[in-house]
C-alpha cells in the first residue's frame, strides 16, 4: 500500500527547504529513498499496478503522451523577473490560442477512444485527466473552464477517465478536499 501524505498549504513555505528539491511531490520508498520528479512516480506506480504497458513499442506511444501533457503545463506563462502579473493575460490569449491548442489538437488525434490505447485505461490517461481537470475546476485561473469543450474527443476522454472504477476510486478516497484548490487561487489572485 501506499499513503497519501497532504501538505496543508499554511505549512508548505516551513517544509519547502526541507526537501531535497524544494518541491513536491516527494516520494519515499519503504528503504527510505526519496524520489521527486513526478513522471518518473507516475511511470514507477503504473508498472506496479499494470497501467503502463510491458510492450515497449506501446511504452513508447504511452511516454509520447505523457511528455506531451508534462509540454503543455511547462510551455504556460508564468510570472518571473521578466514577465509580470501584468503580461500574463496577454501572454495567456496566445498560449491558448497557439501553443496550447497546437497540443491539444496533437493529442486529440491520438485518442483512440474512449482512452488513448481504445479500451484500456493507461497511465497516459491520468496524466491528460490530471491535466484537463486542473483546466475545467478552476485552478488555471486564466485559462476559461470550458476552453476544452473546443476538442470533443478529449471531453469524452476525461469523462470516460472519471468514469472508471479507478479514479472512482481514488476519488472516493482522497479527491474530497478543495480547500487547497480555494488556497491556490486565493494566492493565485494576490500576486
Amino acid at each position: 500500500g501506499w499513503q497519501d501524505q497532504r501538505v496543508e498549504f499554511q505549512d508548505w513555505a516551513r517544509l519547502k527547504p526541507t526537501l531535497p528539491l524544494q518541491f513536491m511531490p516527494l516520494l519515499t520508498l519503504p528503504d527510505g529513498q526519496k524520489i521527486h520528479q513526478a513522471d518518473a512516480m507516475e511511470r514507477w506506480a503504473a508498472k506496479k499496478v499494470g497501467l503502463y504497458p510491458a510492450d515497449p513499442d506501446d511504452a513508447l506511444f504511452v511516454d509520447e503522451m505523457i511528455s506531451t501533457v508534462y509540454e503543455i503545463r511547462s510551455k504556460a506563462p508564468r510570472s518571473s523577473s521578466v514577465v509580470t502579473k501584468a503580461m500574463l493575460p496577454d501572454l495567456y490569449t496566445d498560449y491558448l490560442s497557439q501553443t496550447c491548442k497546437m497540443y491539444l489538437d496533437y493529442i486529440q488525434e491520438r485518442i483512440a477512444g474512449p482512452f488513448f490505447r481504445g479500451d484500456e485505461l493507461c497511465v497516459a490517461d491520468l496524466s491528460l485527466y490530471m491535466l484537463i481537470t486542473t483546466m475545467v475546476n478552476g485552478e488555471a485561473p486564466l485559462i476559461p473552464t470550458n476552453y476544452v469543450d473546443g476538442w470533443p474527443r478529449i471531453t469524452a476522454h476525461y469523462a470516460a477517465v472519471k468514469a472508471h472504477p479507478i479514479v472512482q476510486a481514488y476519488d472516493a478516497a482522497y479527491a474530497t478536499r478543495t480547500d487547497a484548490i480555494d488556497q491556490v487561487k486565493d494566492q493565485v489572485g494576490r500576486m
